[in-house]
């Protein structure tokens, strides 16, 4: 894995406006992704996961702004970083799907559903300055056979002639026709059986390492996440509270809403064990708490959490959270049972 990022979060800053005022759905969130990584966004409904997608690739609605920071890009045919967030209209449309692809969660509304598959896979080449069709229809039907489907009969198809999980599978090789350097994939598995889930997940991982793409992966599902990240991006009320290489996070959390999270998911290989949820609510974006926006949900929380929020810092190697009481968190899995049955993404 490549030294240097291929796409570096810095500061990002995303607001809705509403009646009420400025909803902040993105907080001052930073990351970077390296080439061949998956990098797993995991977090409750509402916590600016898909926000963040969306803004990576300038696509949010009109209602939202994108208030500050960089996304900064190095690949493809950029010897030099740039900023996404400063490329014009006829610059980001090169960006799109050439150097930075998403999947989007619905894949109902994603697809035009007067065109066949064809004429979409055809148009979005063309938009790319590749324009033999021949080429591209060679490679649409090999990647349809990649995600398991029927080359031949999905390219023919519209897409109300296809069922929620092939259109979602249609999407993954949409992503991947004009071969990116960055996927970034909204539950992409959302409408699928657990079958073909297992089998998207297989062939993600499989085309990653021969394609040396990197993943960003947005997922409620934690142990697909686990399956498939080489790192985990906890975030909660718009804020990364927690990174780390996956069998860190989900072995030893170190932010107490990570832990809610895990102990929250049941667990299939050791016997009986209650499950415990997440008490409250989210806190309201619009006027966020002065202090940890976790502080009034954390069974961990003291009176400085009320009052001074937490910086990211790094808390082991390799291992960021922002948690004034990070140490006192206990270890779901012993160190010697975790490293015979780790994660290997």
């Amino acid at each position: 894995m490549s030294h240097q990022p291929v796409l570096s979060i810095q500061n990002l800053n995303v607001e809705y406006t509403a009646r009420r005022g400025k909803v902040k759905a993105v907080r001052d969130v930073s990351f970077d992704v390296f080439p061949g990584e998956t990098v797993a966004v995991i977090g409750e409904s509402g916590c600016g996961k898909t926000t963040l997608a969306l803004a990576l690739v300038r696509l949010l609605p009109r209602s939202a702004k994108i208030a500050g920071g960089k996304v900064l890009f190095q690949g493809g045919n950029y010897s030099t970083p740039i900023d996404v967030l400063r490329l014009n209209q006829s610059q980001l449309r090169a960006f799109r799907w050439r150097n930075c692809a998403m999947v989007f969660q619905s894949a109902l509304n994603a697809l035009n559903p007067v065109l066949k598959v064809s004429a979409q896979v055809q148009e979005t080449a063309r938009a790319h300055g590749e324009h033999d069709a021949k080429q591209i229809e060679e490679r649409a039907l090999w990647l349809f056979q990649q995600v398991r489907l029927d080359p031949r009969r999905v390219y023919n198809a519209y897409p109300h002639e296809l069922s929620g999980g092939m259109r979602q599978r249609v999407l993954l090789a949409l992503g991947l026709l004009l071969d990116p350097q960055v996927v970034i994939l909204d539950e992409p598995t959302t409408a699928l059986d657990v079958l073909t889930q297992r089998t998207i997940i297989e062939v993600l991982k499989r085309l990653r390492d021969e394609m040396g793409f990197a993943l960003i992966f947005i997922s409620h599902d934690l142990s697909m996440a686990a399956e498939l990240a080489h790192r985990i991006v906890t975030m909660y009320a718009g804020k990364v509270v927690e990174i780390g290489q996956v069998n860190e996070v989900f072995y030893r959390p170190k932010h107490p809403y990570t832990l809610g999270l895990m102990r929250a998911v049941p667990n299939l290989s050791g016997g009986r064990a209650e499950l415990v949820s997440i008490q409250g609510s989210p806190p309201d974006l619009i006027d966020p708490p002065r202090g940890c926006p976790f502080a009034p949900r954390c069974s961990y929380a003291q009176p400085i959490c009320h009052e001074q929020p937490p910086p990211l810092e790094m808390r082991a190697t390799d291992h960021a959270s922002a948690c004034h009481f990070w140490d006192r968190l206990p270890v779901l899995r012993e160190s010697s049972e975790a490293s015979s049955r780790e994660v290997n993404p």
